[in-house]
């Protein structure tokens, strides 16, 4: 599968009028969304954790994150943004297309929306019951 791009739109939880139209990468090998400090900033989120990730290189980093609200066509989500370093392109990752029920059509390179599975445990456990059909 070769490497493709889609618009989203990202803002902050806490003001989602002041957001940006932004063209990501579409990176499935990326847990998570990454987005240029100096983007998310400028929106208003803040960094509320810090998490370790391994390039591909095998490199370890440990990056800002904070909560954003994610938009692609008329789904939305918030979802967790890695603060990434300037000049590092947008990258859509793998959780956040989860979020909002998304999976790529590999033959098309395009987003679609997919079926998602809710597992449940063989049989209800203290008392807790299975969602219901």
């Amino acid at each position: 599968m070769g490497v493709f791009r889609v618009g989203i739109r990202l803002a902050s939880p806490s003001n989602p009028d002041t957001a940006r139209e932004l063209e990501a990468v579409v990176d499935t090998g990326s847990h998570y969304t990454l987005v240029p400090r100096t983007i998310v900033e400028e929106l208003g989120i803040r960094p509320t954790r810090k998490m370790a990730a391994r390039l591909a290189n095998g490199i370890r980093i440990v990056r800002d994150m904070g909560q954003a609200e994610l938009s692609y066509g008329a789904l939305s989500t918030v979802t967790w943004v890695v603060f990434g370093n300037p000049g590092d392109a947008v990258l859509l990752g793998a959780i956040t297309l989860q979020e909002l029920g998304l999976e790529v059509d590999p033959t098309t390179e395009t987003l679609r929306e997919t079926e998602v599975y809710m597992f449940g445990v063989a049989g209800p456990a203290r008392g807790a019951s299975l969602p219901s059909v």
